[in-house]
């Protein structure tokens, strides 16, 4: 073996530890992120809660968990229109989930009738 091949396979060793280590660190600040959310709603303290779970998903846009809690967030907070478009985005990532498709089916319910109500 050469020593540009050396150098290559070891530039190549370096990055796909840097690149798990980075990886590492992500999924760690998102664990992170999304339990700091949680503890912050069960406190109402929704503009935290909403942060954080941006902040997740800056990191993991797909992340299912974040767009389900931050639609919570959103219907606590009054921002229908919001918790709505989180609620969607979190079925169309997994349609399969009950716990999301009941969120959102309830949501929905909820929604018809305070828009008839409110004349919206």
């Amino acid at each position: 073996m050469t020593s540009h091949s050396r150098r290559l396979v070891l530039l190549i060793a370096i990055l796909t530890l840097a690149s798990t280590a980075l990886f590492a660190d992500v999924t760690s600040e998102v664990k992170g992120q999304l339990k700091y959310g949680v503890r912050a709603a069960r406190e109402a303290h929704w503009d935290e809660a909403i942060y954080r779970w941006r902040r997740v998903l800056q990191l993991d846009p797909k992340n299912l968990m974040a767009h389900n809690n931050l639609a919570v967030a959103y219907e606590q907070t009054g921002d229908y229109q919001m918790a709505l478009e989180e609620y969607e985005l979190a079925y169309r990532l997994d349609s399969g989930n009950q716990y999301v498709k009941n969120n959102l089916d309830r949501f929905k319910d909820f929604y018809k009738k305070y828009r008839r109500y409110n004349n919206q």
